[in-house]
Parts: structure tokens; C-alpha cells; sequence
């Protein structure tokens, strides 16, 4: 029986599949990560372009909209890289653009993984209070929509607290069954990518190891066995 296919045609990203790979040895790996990193899915640079491009999508969503600031929440450890080149980008639209755009940024810590699986334990509801949220516009900045429980928790915890509006910033769409049932894609969604890619690197962790690879890469079966979690 034919599997179905994700339905992607509502997804506004880059489109990756199985067969996107590039070749480690044409772009530079540092020496401690080379052998445990089987190929590079997305190069550093096709990754900060499109970030730039989502960056620009919400420069001129909000710049000019209100007085008060946007209250961005970023999901970490694994979103950090990512609001980082956000950050970056916005700031540089702003330079060339008279409208006012500000922001207030929090950083919710919410480990995702145990080696590849995801596991995710309740959200602390102070980490997201209804001062922080009340009347104001929200954007949630996160590395991977993956099973979707996170995103769909953490919509349920803010929209509690009855904001103007929330978005969402999400690099990574996981073409995961699993998360259909939340009926969920992110406003701002830069690559769409196959649900059995584990990938690391450009802030995201195999057991936090490899959060500082420029590229987004591929795990090698070895590395994900020498540094696994034994519980």
C-alpha cells in the first residue's frame, strides 16, 4: 500500500527531500565533527538567506503597526542560532526603513529531545505569564515543529492569557504524521524537510553536542550511537 503523502502545498518554505544532500568535503566541517557527520543537508548560506527572507516577511508585518513592542518568545537552547540571524536581519531592514519597529524578547528553555526521541515535559506556566502576554502581539521563535505537542502547549498556555495576536517563526517543518492533528504551519517557516531527517548543527543538538556547526548536517549512525543517553 502506497504511503500517503504530507500535504505541503499550505507550507510557504523551501521544499527539501530525501535526496538533498550535499557533500561534506566541499564545504568546511570543523576537524572534531568530521567523522560523525555523514553529509550536509543545508549549507550555512541557503540557511541565513532564507532566514533573511523570513526576517523581511516580519519587518513588514509589524514595523510601524503599534505602539507597543512585539514580545517575542524563543524556544531554547535549539532557537537561539536561529533568533540570533533573525535579530540580525530585522535590524538591518530597520536601518533603511523610518517606521518604528521594537520588540521584548523572552527565552523559554524547554529541552525536546533524549537522543533522537522526542520527550517533552509540561511547560511551566511562569516562564509565560498573562503580564507578558495580555493585549500584546506575540511571535514564538523555534527551531523544529516536529511532533507539534510543544507548539500546540505552548499556543495553549499564551492564547490563555488572551494576546491581540500570535505568529510563529519556525526554521524547520517536520513532514511528521503526527503533527497533522494539530493543524498547525507557521506564518514564517523556512525549510520543509522529511520526517525521518534528524539533523544538527546551526544551534540544533544530538545530546547538545554539535549546536555550533555552521551547516545543517546528518548524524551518522556511530556518532548517535557513541553519544547516546543511557537511561
Amino acid at each position: 500500500m502506497e504511503k500517503e503523502k504530507y500535504p505541503t502545498d499550505n507550507i510557504d518554505a523551501i521544499k527539501l527531500t530525501n535526496e538533498t544532500r550535499f557533500d561534506k568535503d566541499l564545504v568546511t566541517i570543523p576537524d572534531a565533527n568530521y567523522d560523525d557527520i555523514d553529509y550536509v543537508f543545508i549549507p550555512e548560506g541557503l540557511v541565513k538567506t532564507r532566514v533573511e527572507k523570513l526576517a523581511e516577511k516580519i519587518f513588514l508585518d509589524y514595523c510601524g503597526k503599534r505602539d507597543s513592542p512585539l514580545r517575542v518568545f524563543v524556544i531554547m537552547n535549539g532557537a537561539f542560532q536561529f533568533y540570533t540571524d533573525l535579530l540580525y536581519y530585522i535590524k538591518k531592514f530597520q536601518q533603511y526603513n523610518p517606521h518604528k519597529f521594537s520588540f521584548e524578547t523572552d527565552f523559554v528553555k524547554i529541552k525536546g529531545y533524549v537522543n533522537t526521541e522526542t520527550r517533552l515535559g509540561e511547560i511551566d506556566p511562569s516562564c509565560i505569564t498573562e503580564e507578558m502576554v495580555k493585549d500584546q502581539d506575540i511571535l514564538i521563535v523555534e527551531d523544529i515543529f516536529d511532533s507539534g505537542t510543544l507548539m500546540s502547549k505552548l499556543l495553549k498556555l499564551i492564547n490563555s492569557h488572551n494576546p491581540s495576536s500570535v505568529e510563529a517563526a519556525v526554521l524547520m517543518h517536520k513532514e511528521n504524521p503526527k503533527n497533522l492533528k494539530h493543524n498547525f504551519v507557521a506564518k514564517y517557516t523556512g525549510f520543509c524537510i522529511p520526517a525521518d531527517k534528524f539533523i544538527i548543527g546551526y544551534g540544533m543538538d544530538y545530546n547538545e553536542y554539535f549546536r555550533d556547526l555552521p551547516h545543517v548536517c546528518i548524524i551518522t549512525k556511530k556518532a548517535i550511537e557513541r553519544y547516546e543517553i543511557v537511561e
